[in-house]
């Protein structure tokens, strides 16, 4: 330290050219390595378990409709809703809940939603009739909904921006093995044992996830009184908000299938919908006290870019799961397990390709490379899909699945991670909800009008064939009637009309692949070393500090590297300059603090200078 001052004495530069030359040299340097202790990796591992579980519970039913159906002698109309009306509340619900979460507290909002995923559970359980089924899932879709946002919304207070998209591969990983898999399990259990089991292997999950909260997620508690809270509740945005979107989701749902776009009962709801969404866009823009979108939130044109493609990507991901699966069930003809294996080697690349983007961008701070190749590789994808056919051999089907998965792998972690670069500093966690909720909303989306697509392509074959067009209306209830049936010209004549609707459905998928592609054109780079900045800090308990004891090597010496740094910085700065003044040292302190070292109080050892 002595020849470093010594050089800079000799030298003959100025304190205020040093400075400079000192804060040219910091902004250019490495960012300090982040570390997560113990204690927010308890936290980071915790909310893997419910994300593995919702998108379990999500997919689980795709392969086991007809059978619960059949059991429970339920028409098709009402066995598309047991899996729509899940994916339809869990989508409106998010953003309320989100805003709930920060006016109650993280913790409680969590546990609230763990509490009616349970119940709605437990309800599907028992269901005897259809009606309560899908009930049941109804309220399994508003916990699902609330355990989705809120473990996006607590990443993003525990975990720096720069490397939220490394650690956050933990629960989206998670997250993608349960949408895939989902399929598979159903398939299995509908085929050796009751259908039930879909739902009562949930609460091993539920069990696990109600032991830990409580315990490891201790974030600091609000202090205001219960009434004070609820005053602040904004109840008549969210009344229009999600009155509005479930009426708008109702009618695209069942738009074109049970009901055709021209009948009122398409119209109405659709009308209703999009003027209840512009009502509240109004009242949280101008009348809102605390509205439950932030008013900052499309503050850009990089933002719209961003959210339409996650909203996207949600469509596609659903949708080429729902459907990928009614191609093997109905053209291959396989049974519920044979078929939900086939949406294995999407899960094998997909998770290993989102993993590794993350890694990438927390190490260059860059993530549109990642935006731009992965659709493009969907768009390619999806176009390749259109091949299927009823010869089409499962080795290509499995080549264009690896490609899918990859390509979506691509996507996921950088769409999550571009809204909240993109987003001011202090909305990410409202970035993270609208990203979680506009990807739910997609998912709704691709079922239902994917659903539409192919029933209408699907009569346009039947018609040339002269065969009914209601064999299109009931296309999952009939596959167990064409593969019972002993081979004809006209079977061969059904197959191949159920092949010609599913290449519609992806070619629409292409189409949307293409425009996703085009739309994150506009996203511009932005610095991913941001501050960050959340009023929803970890607190202590018994178990925590004990946590926090096994996990004091790892963030000594993350923490001690950049104080050691710091202090060298602002001692040469001190001692070149020849007259400080009175603001110098504060000055100097706040511009030579790394951005990305933003670990909280609570999390710096005892004793360590700060």
């Amino acid at each position: 330290m002595i020849m470093a001052e010594s050089k800079i004495r000799d030298s003959g530069l100025s304190g205020s050219t040093v400075r400079v030359m000192k804060d040219e040299e910091a902004a250019h340097a490495p960012e300090p390595e982040w570390r997560p202790t113990i204690h927010e990796l308890a936290i980071m591992l915790t909310m893997s378990v419910t994300s593995l579980m919702i998108a379990l519970d999500a997919t689980i039913v795709v392969t086991t409709i007809e059978t619960i159906v059949t059991d429970l002698n339920g028409s098709a109309t009402e066995g598309f809703w047991i899996g729509t009306s899940y994916l339809l509340t869990c989508a409106v619900c998010m953003p309320f809940i989100a805003s709930l979460s920060d006016i109650f507290g993280r913790p409680i909002c969590l546990l609230a939603s763990l509490a009616i995923f349970a119940i709605g559970t437990l309800i599907c359980c028992l269901a005897r009739g259809i009606a309560t089924l899908i009930g049941g899932r109804c309220v399994q879709g508003i916990g699902g909904g609330g355990l989705i946002i809120l473990g996006l919304v607590i990443f993003t207070d525990i975990v720096p921006l720069r490397f939220r998209s490394k650690y956050y591969g933990i629960i989206q990983g998670a997250w993608a093995i349960g949408t895939c898999i989902g399929p598979l399990v159903g398939g299995a259990f509908v085929e050796h044992t009751t259908w039930r089991w879909i739902f009562y292997i949930m609460f091993p999950f539920i069990g696990i996830a109600f032991a830990t909260i409580p315990f490891v997620l201790t974030l600091k508690p609000r202090t205001e009184s219960f009434g004070t809270k609820l005053a602040r509740v904004d109840w008549i945005g969210g009344f229009l908000f999600i009155s509005s979107s479930t009426s708008l989701l109702i009618a695209i749902s069942w738009g074109g299938t049970q009901e055709p776009w021209s009948s009122w009962r398409t119209i109405v709801p659709l009308v209703l919908g999009a003027f209840g969404l512009v009502a509240t866009g109004l009242f949280e823009t101008y009348l809102a006290k605390e509205p439950i979108f932030g008013r900052n939130i499309f503050h850009c044109r990089d933002s719209f870019a961003a959210y339409a493609g996650a909203t996207l990507q949600g469509f596609l991901l659903y949708g080429i799961l729902y459907y990928g699966e009614l191609y093997f069930l109905a053209v291959k003809g396989y049974g519920p397990v044979h078929a939900g294996s086939a949406a294995l080697p999407t899960t094998l690349s997909l998770v290993p390709g989102s993993v590794v983007v993350g890694i990438l961008i927390t190490k260059f701070g860059s993530f549109r490379w990642a935006i731009w190749s992965g659709w493009a590789l969907s768009t390619l994808a999806n176009g390749l899909l259109v091949l299927w056919d009823v010869d089409t051999h499962v080795s290509v089907c499995t080549v264009i699945l690896i490609l899918i998965g990859i390509g979506h792998g691509l996507v996921l972690n950088a769409q999550n991670f571009a809204t909240q670069a993109i987003a001011l500093t202090g909305d990410e966690a409202q970035a993270a909800a609208m990203y979680a909720f506009l990807r739910s909303f997609g998912m709704a989306l691709g079922v239902g009008i994917g659903g539409s697509v192919f029933q209408n392509v699907m009569m346009i074959k039947l018609n040339s064939f002269g065969l009914p067009n209601s064999i299109a209306r009931y296309a999952e209830a009939y596959i167990r009637i064409l593969w019972s049936s002993p081979p004809t010209e006209q079977t061969d004549q059904i197959l191949q009309a159920y092949a010609y609707g599913l290449r519609g459905t992806y070619g629409l998928f292409c189409a949307i692949a293409g425009t996703a592609g085009i739309a994150s054109i506009f996203i511009q780079k932005f610095d991913l070393n941001k501050e960050l900045r959340t009023e929803h800090t970890l607190g202590e308990n018994r178990i925590t500090r004990k946590l926090e004891d096994v996990s004091r090597p790892v963030s000594y010496f993350s923490t001690s590297r950049a104080e050691s740094c710091n202090a060298s910085k602002l001692h040469v700065d001190v001692e070149v300059n020849s007259r400080p003044s009175s603001t110098d040292e504060r000055t100097v302190g706040a511009m030579s603090r790394p951005v990305s070292d933003v670990r909280a109080s609570y999390l710096t050892v005892p004793g360590m200078r700060t």
